[in-house]
């Protein structure tokens, strides 16, 4: 299955600079959020988004398709 992601933010530096903090993963059948982590070796205070909704789960299922977006951790002061 094919799932998009996007890094913004100091994340995109994971991601060759011609790949503008975006790629296309191919994943077996079943694979999980927590797997596109680690192959992409995100960090684990990263925020993310499945299918422009914020989650915390990092075990929700991936489907053929679904977008994930890589946001930074804010900061506050």
């Amino acid at each position: 299955m094919r799932v998009s992601v996007i890094l913004h933010s100091y994340l995109r530096d994971l991601l060759p600079p011609e790949a503008k903090g975006m790629t296309t993963l191919e994943l077996p059948e079943g694979a999980r959020v927590k797997d596109v982590v680690a192959q992409l070796r995100l960090p684990g205070y990263a925020i993310f988004a499945l299918n422009e909704r914020l989650e915390k789960d990092r075990e929700l299922p991936l489907k053929d398709g679904d977008a994930l977006r890589y946001l930074r951790a804010g900061a506050g002061g």
